[in-house]
């Protein structure tokens, strides 16, 4: 049986992902204890989804918010999402978990956001 390379198997990413270190808040949809409110380190994001770090459990295939917030402070965006994979976190001082969430829709407006805030370029398509 021929060995499988993980990165390339796994790695179907078509929008370039900024790799970023920023503590953010979430929000879990259908938890109503703690009111579904959770504490994150934002590790990287594209114009289509973001890697997580939190201690709070969550449930793959979960609707999120994640709030993100402008570079200057003023104001932040919500980006809509779904859990799509989780895993225990190696590096645990960031959190216990890593999730990827995958955004659900994003608009003109909030991919403006990412390229002014985070420095994320423009998706432009093959």
């Amino acid at each position: 049986m021929k060995k499988v390379n993980r990165t390339e198997a796994s790695n179907k990413r078509n929008n370039r992902r900024v790799v970023t270190v920023k503590s953010i808040k979430g929000h879990v949809h259908a938890t109503l204890k703690d009111g579904g409110i959770f504490r994150a380190q934002l590790v990287n994001l594209s114009g289509t989804g973001a890697q997580v770090y939190s201690n709070k459990a969550i449930e793959i295939g979960a609707n999120v918010d994640l709030e993100l917030d402008s570079l200057d402070g003023s104001h932040s965006v919500n980006y809509t999402g779904k859990i799509v994979w989780a895993r225990k976190n190696p590096m645990k001082t960031m959190g216990r978990f890593a999730y990827g969430v995958n955004f659900n829709k994003v608009d003109a407006e909030q991919l403006k956001f990412l390229e002014t805030n985070y420095s994320l370029s423009p998706y432009i398509p093959e």
